[in-house]
Formats: structure tokens, sequence, C-alpha cells
């Protein structure tokens, strides 16, 4: 599809979308994104960011959040989403990027600290969040924002592995669950897509 229509259709479900019950367009989700049309609202968590300031469902407001689950161990998917967004990021003009947050969940809480997080992340784009340090709210955000991970154990003496999920999940400026965007997360789609979201 090219990417004039993609900025159609992207339109067309967040202008209608939001009044609208059921799944989102067939159209939209062959080219990767998914927007439901009714939103699910982001239930109570709460965590600590790479600062080591206390966050909650309120982070999840007044901005497009990206939300990715990961963490700082991991060997492939994570750093290549981060260095995939960092070089979106800078394609997108000032006014775009205040209109959107990139916020990693660390799916490793227990080894991912605010000492790991902060500088794994600084040195992707010091502009993305992290968040890490509640096993209890971790399922309970992966769940409303239909996220998976799972311990994958290695053998003797091997450190542990995470499986994780790989899309962006799209929670709008409202606090609302509205969908994802499927890897991979480069070039000209990955601009055009954020641009019509912070459009609306």
């Amino acid at each position: 599809m090219k990417v004039t229509g993609l900025v159609v259709l992207l339109v067309l479900a967040l202008a209608t979308g939001i009044w609208q019950g059921g799944r989102g367009d067939d159209r939209l989700q062959q080219t990767g994104v998914m927007i439901y049309r009714q939103g699910v609202a982001v239930p109570a968590v709460s965590f600590v960011d790479q600062h080591g300031q206390p966050r909650d469902q309120s982070l999840f407001q007044g901005r497009w959040s990206l939300v990715f689950f990961g963490y700082t161990f991991c060997p492939d998917i994570c750093p290549t989403t981060l260095a995939d967004m960092n070089r979106v990021w800078k394609q997108l003009s000032p006014e775009v990027r205040g209109k959107l947050q990139l916020v990693l969940v660390s799916v490793d809480p227990q080894r991912d600290s605010v000492e790991s997080l902060q500088p794994y992340l600084k040195y992707f784009n010091p502009e993305f969040i992290g968040l890490t340090g509640n096993p209890q709210s971790l399922p309970v955000l992966a769940t409303a924002l239909n996220g998976f991970y799972a311990r994958v154990e290695r053998g003797e003496g091997a450190p542990y592995l995470m499986d994780h999920s790989a899309n962006l999940a799209l929670v709008d400026p409202q606090g609302q669950y509205r969908g994802y965007i499927e890897p991979p997360f480069k070039g000209e789609r990955m601009v055009t897509v954020l641009e019509a979201l912070t459009a609306q």
C-alpha cells in the first residue's frame, strides 16, 4: 500500500473509530498497523522510570505512547527496535515528537534495575522512557496492551532469556489502548504513521 493510502486509512480510523464499536479496519491491518475502534483504558499500575522516579498510569495521558515490552539483556529484538526508533525519531519534526513518547516496559525487573536501565536507554535516545521495578504491575499492563513475555531457561550456567512481543502498542492521549504497530519500524512508513497519529 502506498504511503498516501496509509495516511487516508489512519485518518479515517482515528476520526471515526472512537465513536464506533468493533474491530479495526482490515485494510489498515494489512499495512502492519491496527487501530481499534474502541479504546480500553490503561489500568492502575505503578513502576519506577530510569531516573528512579515513581510512575503510574497517568504517564500514558497527554501524548500518544508507543509502548514496547523488552529488557536490557535482550540480544536482538530490543536493540534493533530501539535503534530503528531512534532513527525514526530523528526524522520527525519537533512538533510531532512533542506529541509522542516511546516507553520501554521491562519484562525482566529482576535484572533491569534503575542503574542498568538509565544508561541503556541513554545510549539509544535519552528522550525514551523506561519502566521497571514492579513485578505485580507488569502482567497487568502487559495484559491490557496485548503484550506477552515468558522466561526461557538456557541450561546450566547460561543466563536466562525473555521471550516477548515485538509490536509497539499504541496508547492514545486519553490513556486508552488503541492498537499496535508491527515491525519492522523503519523509514517512511513509520514516519507517516506517527505523523498521522499526532495530527488528530
